[in-house]
């Protein structure tokens, strides 16, 4: 949500990095957990652009466009690590929010509300490499975390509240819900070989959360800087359309989460660099398409490091 006047554009891009190189089981470090005993390494590059106009000073519609460029680096049945990648467009989406109390009344403090909805447009089966154990390769949809898109439409759900406590600082909360009521994707999941297994990739639902203080450290310039905490998360039940039977990882990370942002005028830059501080995964329940259990051990990567870089403009 923006503090756009109505009749206002706004353009931001923004820039996201994640890395991880630790193989967690539930919450602790295991790397010997790992394919081949081997630490899984990963890196995912986003790119979001946001176009957002104001239909009055309360209410807003915002499209947002992703693009994604992902790599995985593990072993594989051969023996030996190898590199797997993907790239494109993500999974678009279209969000109106709306102020809950007048903005221009409501100035040291406020709520808004957001829903909207998620397009299937980025690839869900994007394939690379696997290699077997002779050492042949047979193209395979590449893991899930560095897929462009999920397979499923979505409604998304979101809040952006503010609460002016000192003449410089803020408290400020946000969180967004993605709910997916598709269950299953059309993608098995592969066995190390690079064989399909006999368990789906579920579309899971996913949160995010946020919440801080912001404090205005050189009004006269436009410069504040922020501290507070962050949250990511699939979790093991969706809200609607059940998956639960799937393959997912559910879990959560939460983060320590320092930022700061300089506006200019018409335009605002954002840095935060949000840095792990406690993770947990939970086991996942998958079942088999005959219906006969196949339970999935709680393991997998954790991001270590988030970056995010914006850059807003109002016309």
């Amino acid at each position: 949500m923006t503090d756009l006047g109505a009749h206002q554009w706004q353009v931001a891009v923004g820039y996201r990095y994640l890395h991880g190189n630790q193989f967690f089981v539930a919450d602790q470090v295991r790397s010997d957990f790992a394919p081949f005993g081997q630490p899984i390494i990963y890196y995912i590059h986003s790119v979001d652009v946001t176009v957002t106009y104001a239909a009055t000073d309360r209410y807003t519609l915002s499209l947002t466009v992703p693009l994604l460029h992902g790599m995985q680096s593990r072993f594989y049945a051969d023996t030996a690590r190898h590199a797997a990648q993907a790239f494109g467009l993500g999974d678009i989406s279209l969000v109106g929010s709306a102020w809950l109390l007048d903005p221009g009344t409501h100035l040291k403090g406020n709520v808004a509300l957001g829903v909207g909805v998620k397009a299937p447009t980025g690839s869900n089966r994007y394939a690379d490499n696997f290699f077997r154990a002779d050492g042949s390769a047979v193209q395979y949809p590449v893991d899930q975390s560095i897929q462009p898109g999920d397979g499923g439409w979505g409604v998304i759900l979101q809040m952006q509240a503010f609460r002016k406590l000192l003449r410089r600082a803020f408290a400020y909360a946000t969180g967004a819900y993605l709910v997916s009521p598709r269950a299953l994707s059309n993608v098995l999941r592969p066995q190390p070989n690079g064989t399909p297994s006999m368990v789906y990739w579920s579309v899971p639902d996913v949160y995010s959360g946020r919440l801080g203080l912001a404090y205005a450290v050189w009004p006269e310039q436009g410069v504040s800087i922020s501290l507070g905490g962050r949250v990511d998360g699939i979790p093991y039940h969706d809200l609607i359309g059940g998956g639960d039977e799937g393959f997912r990882r559910p879990g959560h990370v939460v983060f320590f989460d320092p930022g700061l942002a300089v506006t200019r005028g018409r335009g605002t830059f954002t840095l935060s660099t949000p840095i792990r501080v406690t993770e947990s995964l939970a086991d996942s329940a998958t079942v088999r398409p005959n219906g006969s259990p196949s339970p999935t051990r709680a393991s997998g990567d954790l991001a270590r490091l988030l970056i995010f870089v914006s850059y807003s403009r109002r016309f």
